[in-house]
């Protein structure tokens, strides 16, 4: 049986030469110089295989450690759509492996390294271009072909610290327009990657500012360039939302929270008494934040979870509230949330400088550890009883007057701990009045 030359390709070749750590499952492979029924029964020698993209070239093999990774054959491609599945693949297992390489994105990603003697094929010196930082696209039609490969570029230059090559630029901008065929599922992909692999995602957004390119993706960030803010802000609102992104944690919820907490300043602002003021403008940023996570399709949970932390990351408690007060503020944020509503408060207070948020949220901090260690009932299902005791004690059905029982005596239970008893709560109950359960 014929032997075949095997290639690592990708961004694991640009990774390698980077240094940096590398997952083996991520890994792609070209086998080149045998055809593709030898190379299946090679694979079987070593794992199992399996044919779905067999004609398109590609195999999936999984060897006996559990790693799936991806096996082709040389291909050229041509673009016969605007889709990013409309594409004649043609594989050929002579074909120059350099030739594979040309039809990918970028330079940087048009590598190969022989996994037998280590030899790096880089025909369109990529190498060169990651030693001087530079990101230069493939060839004139590259974005024509995949227009997200303009969104890729943008988290490559983020990630990697990269400078985009003039001609780059110019075709981007080019070519800017096509995004709008691309589907929201593959732009929030791009954008998951810049927030979560980069260590200033707002090198990115302020690219995409810079290039038109981010009216196309996110025109409600790109409404807030310019926009000034007032005398506890020194940035205007764009490079302020684009700051808290960087000193967020690079978690997908917190990050996009940082991002687009503040974006409903725009239509919010108002001058009173000459002085700039933004009321309620975290009402209006949920609003936004839910409608532009929805349109990039992400999780109905990750919404939800970013439309709730925006919507509450106005607080700010002070010393003189009461323990009560500090538990209401518990249930009505929810414990669970505590921790990444604290850490998007401390990003947007380090995105503008302001230490006092920081030292306060450490105090509250600290407040709320001793509540919750003494274990309040902060929710109905913390009570010491349930509905099941209230329908049995007034003889009533279930149904709405149940849960405002409940809910009154949690109010009452949120204000006084030593309450939730099962003894003190029925006996609360019969002392209740019809006017009383609001």
């Amino acid at each position: 049986m014929k032997a075949c030359d095997l290639y690592l390709v990708g961004g694991i070749v640009r990774d390698i030469l980077l240094g940096r750590s590398v997952e083996t499952q991520d890994a792609d492979y070209i086998a080149s110089g045998v055809e593709i029924d030898q190379l299946v029964r090679i694979l079987n020698r070593f794992g199992t295989t399996n044919l779905v993209g067999k004609s398109f070239g590609v195999i999936k093999f999984k060897n006996d450690k559990g790693i799936t990774v991806d096996v082709s054959l040389p291909r050229t491609e041509y673009s016969i759509g605007p889709g990013h599945r409309d594409f004649q693949v043609t594989y050929d297992p002579h074909l120059p492996i350099e030739k594979d390489l040309e039809r990918r994105d970028y330079t940087i990603n048009s590598m190969a390294l022989h996994v037998g003697d280590r030899r790096l094929v880089d025909p369109l010196h990529g190498r060169e271009d990651l030693e001087k930082r530079v990101l230069r696209v493939n060839h004139e039609d590259s974005f024509r072909d995949d227009p997200l490969r303009i969104l890729r570029g943008v988290q490559f230059l983020a990630r990697f610290g990269l400078r985009t090559e003039r001609k780059t630029v110019d075709l981007m901008k080019r070519d800017k327009e096509l995004l709008t065929t691309v589907s929201p599922e593959r732009i929030s992909l791009e954008l998951t990657k810049l927030l979560l692999l980069s260590d200033r995602p707002s090198e990115g957004f302020l690219f995409m500012h810079e290039t038109g390119i981010l009216s196309l993706v996110i025109p409600e960030l790109e409404e807030t360039y310019g926009l000034e803010q007032n005398e506890y802000h020194p940035d205007d609102l764009f490079m302020h939302c684009v700051k808290s992104c960087d000193a967020a944690r690079p978690e997908l919820i917190l990050r996009w929270s940082a991002l687009l907490h503040d974006l409903g300043k725009k239509k919010m602002r108002r001058v009173v008494e000459k002085r700039v003021c933004f009321y309620r403008h975290e009402e209006e940023s949920a609003t936004i934040a839910g409608g532009i996570l929805a349109r990039l399709r992400f999780p109905s949970n990750v919404k939800r979870k970013v439309v709730h932390l925006i919507r509450h990351h106005m607080f700010y408690i002070t010393d003189e509230w009461s323990d009560g007060a500090i538990r209401r503020f518990i249930a009505r944020v929810g414990a669970d949330n505590l921790d990444d509503l604290f850490a998007l408060r401390e990003a947007d207070a380090t995105s503008r400088g302001n230490r006092e948020i920081k030292e306060s949220i450490k105090r509250t901090r600290a407040r709320i550890e001793k509540i919750l260690e003494a274990e309040a009932a902060l929710k109905r299902k913390d009570l010491a009883i349930d509905g099941a005791d209230v329908i049995r004690l007034l003889g009533i059905e279930p149904g709405r007057e149940v849960g405002e029982i409940l809910q009154k005596l949690l109010e009452m239970v949120i204000e006084e701990p030593a309450l939730n008893t099962r003894e003190k709560l029925l006996d609360l109950i019969k002392k209740m009045k019809k006017p009383y359960i609001t």
